[in-house]
C-alpha cells in the first residue's frame, strides 16, 4: 500500500482524554512500519501537544501485535539524492524523535511485539519505556548494511551493551532491555496497558510546570556531556552506507526489489543462522 493513496491521519490517530493524549500507529498489517509520511505526522501533533494546556501526559503506541516492526524499507519513494535523504533524515525523521526529547510534557512509549529499527529509534527518546515481558527490541540495520539515524543507545545502555546490541543487530526481551536499561520495566504483556494507563494517571497529578522544568534539568545533563551533537554528527557519516555497497547487501536489496522485502526478510535471516 503505497503513502501516496492513503491519508496519514489513517495510519496515525490521534486521541485525547482528559490530561492524557495518545498517539497511535494504525498500520497492523504492516506491523506498524514507519515511513515518511508517518514521521511528518508524529512531529506535526507533537507540535500541537506541546502548546496545548489540556495535555499533560502523552502514550506513544501501536495497534495490533507489534509497537513497530522498523522503517518500511520496501516503501515505494522515490530514488533521491544523498543530500535529500539526510535533509528529510534531519528534519522529519530525527527532527520528530527531539521534538520527543524536547517536548515540555513527559512521553510514555507502550511497547509490545517488535520494536525494532526506526520504530527501537522512535521510543529512545521517550521519557518512560514501559514494554512486554515478551517483547522483542534492537536495531538489526547493520545485518543488511545499513546503520541507526539517531544513535542513542550508547547514551543509554553504556559502551559494552550498546556494541553487543549494534555490532550484531540482535534482538533481545523486555526482561533483558529492562536489566541493561533500555527501557524502564517489563511487565506481563496482558497487564502493558494497565501498567501505562497507571503511570500516566499518576504523572498528570505532577505540577506541570514542575514537570516541564526537572525533564528539562535531566536532559540538559545529557546534552551538556554531548548526546545530542554526537548523534547529529552520526547521522550524516552514517550515510556513507548508501554509497558502500557490499555484496550481502546488494544481495538483500536484488531480493527485495524482485521478491519483496518478507523475501528479503528471509534470506537474511537463514544467512545469519549459518
Amino acid at each position: 500500500m503505497s503513502s501516496t493513496n492513503v491519508n496519514v491521519n489513517d495510519w496515525v490517530l490521534y486521541e485525547k482524554e482528559g490530561y492524557k493524549a495518545r498517539i497511535i500507529l494504525n498500520r497492523p498489517e504492516k506491523l506498524n512500519a514507519t515511513n515518511m509520511a508517518i514521521y511528518k505526522r508524529i512531529g506535526e501533533l507533537l507540535d500541537q501537544i506541546d502548546v496545548d494546556p489540556d495535555v499533560r501526559v502523552v502514550i506513544l503506541k501501536g495497534k495490533g501485535r507489534a509497537f513497530s516492526a522498523g522503517y518500511d524499507i520496501g516503501d515505494t519513494a522515490e530514488v533521491r539524492s544523498i543530500l535529500e535523504v539526510l535533509s528529510d533524515l534531519e528534519r522529519y525523521v530525527n527532527g520528530t524523535r527531539w521534538k520527543i526529547w524536547n517536548l515540555t510534557k513527559p512521553v510514555i512509549a507502550q511497547l509490545q511485539g517488535y520494536c525494532l529499527g526506526g520504530g527501537c529509534e522512535l521510543i529512545l527518546a521517550c521519557d518512560f519505556l514501559i514494554g512486554a515481558e515478551d517483547l522483542q527490541i534492537g536495531e538489526p540495520e547493520i545485518q543488511f548494511g545499513e546503520n541507526p539515524a539517531f544513535l542513542m543507545i550508547p547514551w543509554v545502555t553504556g559502551l559494552r551493551k550498546a556494541k553487543e546490541l549494534l555490532l550484531t543487530g540482535d534482538k533481545i526481551s523486555g526482561v533483558e532491555a529492562e536489566r541493561i536499561g533500555l527501557i524502564t520495566r517489563a511487565v506481563p504483556a496482558d497487564k502493558l496497558e494497565e501498567e501505562v494507563e497507571k503511570l500516566a494517571d499518576k504523572l498528570i497529578k505532577i505540577p506541570a510546570p514542575a514537570m516541564q522544568l526537572q525533564k528539562r534539568g535531566i536532559n540538559r545533563t545529557y546534552e551538556t556531556m554531548g548526546m545530542n551533537p554526537a548523534i547529529d554528527s552520526w547521522t550524516d557519516m552514517g550515510l556513507w552506507l548508501h554509497v558502500l555497497k557490499t555484496p550481502e547487501v546488494l544481495e538483500f536489496n536484488k531480493i527485495t526489489k524482485e521478491k519483496g522485502v518478507k523475501a528479503a526478510l528471509a534470506w537474511r535471516d537463514e544467512y545469519f543462522s549459518k
